[in-house]
């Protein structure tokens, strides 16, 4: 374990500043104030410590133990200590022996600086159980890769001239210039000054610098990068080699948010896929890498290292563009015979026959471009089937009625993660929790489970993600409390992902009436319309905390009277409402608002049980047939003409 004492006047306070820091000197010649400016900012503030007059000996530190002398400065890792692979602090590679250290130092206040890191083979899961120093900053923990070699990816380039011809609608060709027009791309900074001058240096990255050498994918800089920025890698899916992907943030920070992406929603993907019968899945190999950038680009996709800053030479994972321009790329080669999840390409086709000469033109349209494809998992390339896993779904499209489910490798995955564990014991780390909850949050959209049933984990998400977001250095592997009726909430979830049932798609047949509700300030009315007239209604006056309510959420109340009250009839039940926020909520199933979302839950399990599907659909007021009895009309004698609202 690398260990490295200071002789220094110096204790952490903590806080971010501005403040120039002090020069202090290590044992390895190395000094605070050799850090770039960035750091030094993000890590805090170092102020001047007195010394003891008795020499700085105590008793008494809380551990049994004589305390440190507050004349040196422990540093543990940090980022001003360069350790063994390139890590922060070296901290090595043994986890339980940085725990125990943090647990007898837990009794030393003043003239003690810990940074940790999480080692190179140690999982996150394991290292962020770790207890820290009180009072002392924890930086930000990247997933470890485990010392994984980066994966072998190939040195195809796409001819991005060829894919720009076929693009009959220009959306590719509205984006193409970011990669090969280097005064488009200096446009798209916000200031108009594309200078740069960042340098973030990375960790451990000079290990694999012969391999982004041998494939094309990066080469040796020249000239100082625009922007040199940290890379790091991440574990691919089988566990044994890692991916390369750069911290953009500086460039993405520079640059003009990027327009749309055209990815369809997993609701949308999903039912367009169940429109057919049959279907021919492959992805792209090491997609990102195959778009070549411009020379005069690349400068501005510098990776910081030791030595030699290196610019990629391709498409860079982390580029706030990157997934936009590869979509777009994506929706060419599949325009009119499927669609595209950024690298993943489903051509479809209602017969066997239309399904493979979709086939045979999509292969047409590769091979022209240049992009190289390969199957998914073991399946033959170019094979058409009708059962199939993609983007996380298994589709079963030779039922009688086409049907999906989540696919159960995953699903597996999720439940018995060591997040999900950590999370329903009621302590894990905010990364834990972030993990769990992106799960959470694909599996009610594919298993069309309405997330509305799980305010309190929505809620406790919300409001640990505005305090990431306000933080000046959002500290992910803190460990938080997650409350028992967020536990709850997640364990009902855990308990139908674990089954996985299979979804049956398509729209049930109309109901042929119509429920309009609305809401005043005061009063909530609702009215079911079929064939062509009032068949029934309901009004009513808010009372208690209901009175004093938003008008959104009063809105909400009065669409679940509706429902609950008026809609008996299964089948698809169209709903006119002309409040565009309950309109919003009710379509995907959940609400930004705590309280809308147990109304909406409400409404949405007593719809389930009569085998009701709601179809939202906004309407101005001036339109709304049930607005005149919530301004003090009273509801006319059923049946009634729809001129009686008015």
């Amino acid at each position: 374990m690398a260990v490295t004492w200071t002789r220094a006047w110096w204790r952490w306070t903590g806080g971010p500043t501005t403040r120039p820091v002090e020069r202090v000197v290590r044992v390895d010649g190395r000094s605070r104030a050799d850090e770039p400016d960035d750091e030094r900012q993000a890590f805090g503030r170092w102020v001047r410590k007195r010394p003891r007059v008795d020499g700085g000996k105590r008793r008494g530190d809380g551990c049994g133990r004589r305390s440190l002398s507050p004349t040196w400065v422990l540093a543990v890792g940090g980022p001003q200590s360069a350790g063994r692979g390139g890590r922060v602090g070296g901290v090595g590679r043994d986890a339980s022996r940085l725990a125990g250290l943090q647990r007898r130092l837990q009794g030393i206040a003043g003239g003690l600086a810990v940074y940790d890191e999480a080692p190179d083979n140690v999982s996150s899961s394991t290292y962020s159980s770790t207890p820290s120093l009180p009072g002392c900053r924890v930086a930000p923990g990247r997933r470890a890769d485990a010392g994984l070699p980066l994966a072998r990816v190939t040195s195809n380039r796409i001819d991005v001239e060829a894919l720009a011809a076929m693009d009959g609608v220009g959306r590719f060709r509205e984006v193409l210039p970011m990669l090969m027009d280097p005064v488009a791309f200096a446009e798209a900074f916000v200031s108009g000054d594309a200078a740069g001058g960042c340098r973030v240096p990375s960790r451990g990255m000079e290990r694999h610098r012969a391999t982004l050498r041998s494939c094309g994918v990066a080469s040796d800089a020249r000239s100082r990068p625009a922007f040199a920025m940290k890379a790091f890698t991440t574990p691919k899916k089988d566990g044994r080699t890692a991916r390369l992907v750069l911290d953009a943030r500086p460039l993405n920070d520079a640059m003009r948010r990027p327009p749309s992406m055209d990815l369809p929603r997993l609701r949308d993907f999903i039912a367009e896929v169940e429109r057919h019968r049959f279907a021919m899945q492959c992805d792209g190999v090491s997609y990102f890498y195959q778009f070549p950038v411009d020379a005069s680009i690349s400068r501005y996709f510098g990776i910081g290292m030791k030595g030699c800053d290196m610019l990629l030479n391709v498409l860079c994972m982390g580029w706030s563009w990157a997934p936009c321009i590869a979509q777009r790329a994506s929706n060419v080669l599949v325009r009119d015979l499927g669609l595209a999840w950024v690298d993943n390409f489903l051509v479809l086709g209602g017969t066997l026959d239309e399904a493979e000469r979709n086939v045979a033109v999509f292969r047409k349209r590769a091979q022209a471009a240049r992009v190289e494809v390969r199957a998914e998992g073991d399946d033959a390339l170019w094979q058409v089937r009708s059962r199939f896993v993609c983007v996380g779904v298994e589709f079963d499209l030779a039922a009688e009625t086409q049907r999906h489910r989540l696919d159960p490798a995953w699903a597996e995955r999720w439940v018995g993660g060591s997040g999900m564990t950590a999370v329903l014991s009621g302590r894990a780390t905010a990364r834990q929790f972030a993990e769990v909850f992106g799960g959470a949050v694909w599996a009610t959209d594919i298993l069309a489970v309405p997330r509305c049933h799980f305010a309190a984990l929505l809620s406790f998400a919300g409001r640990l993600g505005g305090r990431m977001v306000d933080a000046a250095a959002p500290v992910w592997d803190e460990v938080v409390d997650v409350p028992p009726s967020a536990r709850r909430e997640l364990g009902a979830l855990r308990k139908i992902v674990r089954e996985n049932p299979w979804v049956v798609g398509g729209v049930p047949e109309d109901t042929g009436s119509v429920l309009w509700t609305d809401a005043s300030s005061r009063a909530w009315a609702a009215l079911l319309e079929a064939e062509g007239r009032f068949v029934d209604g309901r009004q009513g006056v808010f009372a208690g905390p209901d009175a004093d309510a938003h008008i959104n959420l009063k809105e909400m109340l009065a669409f679940a009277e509706g429902v609950v009250r008026l809609c008996w009839a299964p089948g698809a039940q169209r709903c006119r409402i002309d409040n565009a926020a309950v309109v919003g909520a009710v379509a995907k199933g959940s609400s930004s608002s705590y309280a809308a979302n147990r109304v909406l839950s409400r409404s949405l399990r007593v719809a389930e049980r009569r085998r009701i599907v709601l179809c939202p659909g906004w309407v101005p007021s001036g339109e709304q047939q049930a607005d005149p009895h919530t301004r003090g009309a009273l509801l006319p004698r059923f049946p009634a003409p729809l001129s009686a609202s008015r």
